[in-house]
């Protein structure tokens, strides 16, 4: 079985707290044969030095990429694909930190994707301490310009423990065939933080034909945005808003444009933004003045 070498790539930023369940469960894994491949993008904790010592006492290989400024999720990520493909790497797992695998977590969205022929694959993702569904692969919501998790906060009763192929997935636990990026690039590092992996998982199945699947005996748990501050948070609101219209504008039709700028302007402009703080109106304000000039720039 272990033949393939997978690289997998996590971003430290404001880290610290979820590493030990990280590296701990990353030691516990069946599946052996793979490196980690940890890009700090200058986090303003002790996140480094924490994975470093951890790092010590742990069987597998790390590597280390030392940012000096808060480069963004996306290029961090890049910056680890590249990295692992450059050691020959067979697969390259994207992985947030903050989640805590089980020990065949590896071992079962491998062998799942190796059975249905794929070359994208998810696992079942809970809350964390919960049994309740995070996400169990995704759809596209064409009218919002964005996805839905399926299973969202759903008791897991079993009603997911089908593995099958879905049209979206977020990128947080994702194990990708290397030879994807030939085909689909990797990340867009205009969007920094946040739909990222909607632009990349779009290109992948939408404007590429690669498979991408939901393995269900394959589970972990997701201590939710630990690094971002949450949904509600000034970073989110900004880079969401921002970033949802940059998405837009890049892939969608004309007409499917104008649907969504018309559910953007009812729901945010009108609606939403009503039972907002001024000062979260003036962050979504900003984002889509910042998005405009985004998107002017597009060829």
């Amino acid at each position: 079985m272990e033949t393939e070498k997978i690289g997998i790539v996590t971003v430290l930023y404001k880290s610290e707290a979820v590493l030990e369940d990280f590296f701990r469960t990353l030691n516990e894994q069946s599946y052996k044969y793979f490196i980690l491949y940890i890009i700090d993008n200058k986090s303003p904790d002790n996140s480094l030095e924490k994975s470093k010592e951890l790092a010590k006492h742990s069987w597998f290989e790390t590597q280390f990429i030392e940012n000096n400024d808060n480069y963004g999720v996306a290029k961090g990520n890049n910056q680890g694909i590249e990295a692992a493909l450059k050691d020959n790497c067979d697969y390259v797992l994207l992985s947030n930190n903050d989640v805590v695998l089980q020990a065949d977590t590896i071992e079962k969205l491998y062998l799942g994707l190796k059975e249905m022929k794929a070359t994208l694959a998810v696992p079942k993702i809970y809350y964390y301490g919960t049994n309740k569904i995070w996400a169990v692969g995704g759809i596209w919501n064409y009218l919002r310009g964005g996805t839905v998790h399926l299973g969202l906060l759903e008791e897991d009763c079993g009603q997911w423990d089908k593995s099958t192929i879905t049209s979206y997935a977020p990128t947080c636990f994702m194990l990708i065939m290397s030879s994807v990026f030939d085909r689909v690039g990797i990340m867009d590092e205009s969007y920094f933080i946040y739909y990222d992996d909607t632009d990349f998982v779009w290109r992948a199945t939408k404007e590429h034909t690669e498979k991408l699947v939901y393995i269900h005996k394959s589970k972990l748990w997701h201590k939710e945005s630990i690094s971002t501050g949450g949904y509600g948070s000034d970073l989110c609101i900004y880079y969401t808003h921002r970033n949802s219209i940059y998405f837009v504008q890049k892939h969608f039709s004309l007409f499917h444009r104008l649907i969504v700028y018309g559910f953007f302007i009812i729901h945010y402009l009108f609606r939403k933004t009503i039972t907002m703080t001024a000062s979260k109106r003036a962050i979504v304000y900003k984002a889509y003045k910042d998005a405009i000039r985004m998107c002017c720039a597009l060829k």
